[in-house]
């Protein structure tokens, strides 16, 4: 996968978990991990496209959708 790739499934996969409401951001971590993985995505190529922190990045990008009303 390409680097936008995977930008693109990052910000599908934030959509579709965490605009609906607060989520405990460990577990969340843990899930968008493991789903990157069964697609084969590696930790370090979802890391790199939520730009180094990963739980920083599901924590702002959440906050944003729920803010925006997504």
């Amino acid at each position: 996968m390409s680097t936008e790739d995977i930008e693109e499934w990052l910000d599908t996969w934030v959509e579709d978990h965490l605009a609906h409401g607060a989520h405990d951001l460990d577990a969340a971590v843990a899930l968008c991990l493991k789903e990157a993985e069964a697609i084969g995505l590696s930790a370090e190529a979802l890391i790199r496209a939520a730009r180094g922190d990963l739980a920083a990045f599901l924590a702002e990008e959440g906050e944003a959708i729920r803010q925006a009303g997504v």
